[in-house]
């Protein structure tokens, strides 16, 4: 095993083919104080075993790369840092990489990596206000570019990027990664730019293995977070482990069976008050993508989409803060509830918006649709959209149980009425109703400061409404009249604008549950609320409606506490989705 001092500088040089029996491998060169001091000394090499290739850097340690530290076969790289003696590894522009079936580890712990890879796109734009107006010419160069194999395995913890590029890991047959309490610094050398197409990702985690993952109780100062991997672990039950993503191009992208994004806390920040523009506009935001995955106790705010592509369940999450387009951009597929949508107003210059959940795409199998049920919509006196807007193809399984009030609609939405639940924005359309939905009922609509006060301009095939159990007889008060408007009576005070600030969270003095147990004390129904036992019965005994319940408990009653996590005395696990893989990590 080969140990650096901490007393010692050491650089890495790649050395040319088959120097020391070990074909492009690097060698260590020790630098005495006298070379530190600027006096000139020639590097002496380490020997380097074939039997144990392993290169270790000792508590207190640094490491200079010379160039490419390249691993192969077992070989290994263990930085030991500690909270007292911290070790640096200066990339000086360089990467670290695999050759061929790499199979061993890499593990650090207390690492600055300073300067480690570099980017090399030279990005054109002759015209900015055109879609193909940039190019890309030469590749990036990530900090971190790894495939594993076998049992393969990266631990990064309490380690900081500074002045790095983005990270790649690849993790095939049953490679594991644990990256916790990790900070990437905004100076991050990778490129984020107006255009999503010339942007990279901070970190990409991907491959076949099904091997658990975790990423857990990071701060991300600068781009997405991409995990397209089985059995990722994003965040987790407690605020230690809640990741902390705020920045240009911030977001948490996954897809993966048995994936699951708990307790973290996203903020993308825009042109304007949050950054000095230099385009009027940034394109194709979008701040959070959970796929197929289980998606939970997460507050997500701003961007022109905040939450896309919901395939598996989404549910217990706080989404505001909307720049543009929608709260929610989805195809007919998954289940979205027990969510708060939260119309308020952020720092910065806005675009049109849609709907809060927009339905855009077709089902994709027969009998599909989305689900959306037991959400709380607060249009916050101004938006004056939809609470769902639902395409020519779109389809919506079920809309029960939710709440929407508080909206400022005017008396048109494009070329049709404005209404609470309703065709796409450019679509025309009369009697009868367009038959989206294929249930609607046990709702609550309250919209005092609107024009219009129609709350369904969609139709559930066979049914009349307000006249048929299906469609919105149930809805409060039950068998009243058409657009019937009833004040929900929440507890309060109702927030006008997310009352929380990112210095504060970035801190820790602010955390994930905290954030998310004041909305839920704020939207919890006041005594004689009607939300209150008014829930569909085939939710089970003691369902209200909204996202938020009082009275007699219910199961999924679970908004606002991710600090009582299942597994806590006294408190129940909320079920994952019925078939899915997604709660295998339950209890990590």
């Amino acid at each position: 095993m080969r140990t650096i001092k901490p007393t010692r500088t050491m650089t890495a040089a790649v050395l040319a083919a088959g120097c020391l029996g070990l074909a492009g491998a690097p060698a260590m060169a020790q630098q005495t104080s006298a070379a530190a001091s600027g006096a000139a000394t020639k590097p002496k090499a380490f020997p380097l075993s074939v039997a144990a290739k392993t290169w270790t850097v000792a508590a207190g340690g640094t490491l200079v790369l010379d160039g490419d530290l390249a691993l192969s076969g077992d070989d290994a790289l263990e930085i030991n840092g500690t909270a007292e003696k911290p070790c640096t590894l200066v990339g000086n522009g360089h990467q670290i990489k695999t050759k061929g079936n790499w199979t061993g580890h890499v593990t650090a712990t207390h690492c600055t990596f300073k300067q480690l890879g570099k980017t090399q796109a030279v990005i054109k734009v002759p015209n900015p206000g055109t879609w193909p107006g940039f190019k890309i010419d030469d590749p990036d160069v990530p900090a971190f570019v790894m495939t594993g194999q076998r049992a393969a395995d990266w631990t990064f913890q309490d380690c900081t990027f500074d002045q790095c590029s983005f990270l790649v890991f690849n993790a095939n047959g049953q490679s594991t990664l644990a990256f916790r309490h990790n900070t990437v610094l905004a100076n991050a050398l990778f490129p984020v730019s107006e255009q999503p197409a010339a942007s990279r990702p901070c970190i990409n985690v991907s491959g076949s293995s099904t091997a658990k993952k975790f990423f857990q109780g990071n701060r991300v100062y600068k781009g997405e977070c991409c995990f397209q991997a089985a059995n990722a672990m994003i965040g987790g039950d407690r605020d230690a482990e809640s990741n902390v993503i705020i920045g240009l191009r911030a977001k948490i992208r996954a897809s993966g069976r048995g994936t699951v994004i708990r307790g973290n806390y996203v903020h993308v920040l825009l042109p304007g008050s949050d950054i000095s523009p230099h385009f009027a506009y940034w394109s194709q935001v979008s701040t959070f993508e959970p796929g197929d995955t289980l998606a939970e106790h997460n507050v997500i705010r701003d961007g022109e989409w905040i939450v896309r592509f919901v395939e598996g369940e989404f549910r217990y999450n706080l989404i505001c803060d909307i720049n543009d387009h929608d709260l929610c951009q989805n195809g007919s597929i998954g289940k979205i509830h027990h969510n708060i949508f939260f119309g308020s107003k952020p720092n910065h210059a806005q675009g049109s918006m849609g709907g809060c959940i927009a339905i855009v795409y077709k089902p994709k199998t027969p009998g599909g649709g989305v689900e959306i049920y037991n959400n709380t919509f607060d249009g916050c006196g101004r938006l004056a959209v939809p609470a769902v807007e639902v395409g020519k193809e779109g389809f919506v399984k079920t809309f029960r149980n939710n709440v929407a009030f508080n909206f400022a609609l005017g008396e048109k939405f494009g070329k049709g009425p404005a209404a609470m639940v309703r065709p796409n924005f450019f679509e025309e359309f009369s009697a009868p109703l367009p038959e989206r939905m294929g249930y609607a009922d046990y709702n609550l609509f309250y919209n005092p400061k609107s024009k219009s006060t129609m709350n369904y301009a969609l139709g559930v095939a066979g049914k009349t409404l307000r006249k048929d159990a299906g469609f919105a007889l149930n809805d409060v008060e039950r068998g009243g009249a058409v657009d019937q408007q009833v004040d929900p009576r929440f507890a309060g005070p109702l927030p006008t604008a997310f009352p929380f600030k990112d210095e504060d969270i970035q801190s820790g003095k602010v955390t994930v549950s905290q954030m998310l147990a004041q909305f839920r004390r704020a939207y919890t129904p006041a005594a004689g609320s009607p939300l209150v036992a008014a829930g569909d019965p085939a939710d089970g005994d003691g369902a209200d409606i909204g996202a938020i319940g009082a009275g007699k408990p219910h199961k999924d009653d679970c908004f606002g506490r991710l600090a009582a996590r299942p597994g806590k005395q006294g408190e129940r696990r909320p079920p994952h989705a019925p078939g899915a893989a997604a709660g295998s990590l339950q209890g990590q």
